[in-house]
């Protein structure tokens, strides 16, 4: 029987990640693989625990929120401190599964692409991902309660299909089931959550209308 292991990224254990893990796993199971899902934010002082996880496992499974364009920095941590432990790596599939607010999926890739340059310095294939957008909007709820949750769950299932079977997935899955609207709406969404933003911000005491100190000399 194979063996798979879910990373959960996610500082949170019920959030959306988690429950896209658990889809994984389920899936996995189905299909004769022996599944564990390990969240990262327990063990960052002591990483054994999740090291011996890749270690042990045919399949890896990274799956976390996108935070300003790609996965909470924790990860960049994790995945040197395996560099570092190069030994545990014998050639592993390795899939990624990231899911952000934006409702496109370009903005979320680049933690895909970061898992593939990681897989260049060790010994694992990475094998593909799937992006996810408005993944902050579901808050651990079932994909089916996405906009596109029809179209998500299909593709979602065809990616998961790949992994059970140790196949690529390519970008267009991902791609293909993302939520199409025309840049109005987007435009409009943009608006409105900007307006939440800068409420949020007077809310804590902070002026909004005061420059932003990241553009101060």
């Amino acid at each position: 029987m194979k063996k798979a292991v879910v990373i959960n990224l996610s500082p949170k254990k019920n959030g959306t990640s988690v429950m896209l893990g658990n889809l994984c796993l389920g899936f996995l199971n189905e299909r004769e693989h022996q599944g564990a899902i390990v969240h990262l934010y327990p063990h960052l002082k002591d990483l054994q625990q999740v090291l011996s996880a890749i270690e042990g496992a045919d399949t890896v499974i990274m799956v976390g929120p996108c935070y300003i364009n790609t996965y909470p920095a924790d990860t960049v941590y994790l995945l040197e401190e395996i560099i570092k432990h190069k030994t545990i790596l014998h050639g592993q599939n390795l899939y990624g599964i990231i899911q952000g607010g934006m409702p496109y999926v370009h903005t979320h890739e680049s933690g895909l692409k970061m898992l593939k340059l990681f897989a260049k310095e060790g010994n694992v294939n990475y094998k593909g991902g799937f992006v996810i957008g408005l993944g902050a909007m579901l808050n651990g709820q079932p994909l089916d309660k996405l906009p596109n949750g029809k179209k998500a769950n299909r593709f979602f299932n065809e990616f998961l299909n790949h992994v059970a079977n140790g196949e690529n997935s390519t970008a267009a899955l991902y791609r293909n089931a993302q939520l199409k609207l025309p840049g109005i709406v987007y435009w409009g969404m943009a608006n409105r959550m900007n307006k939440m933003i800068d409420k949020g911000l007077k809310e804590k005491g902070i002026d909004v209308t005061q420059p932003s100190p990241y553009f101060k000399n």
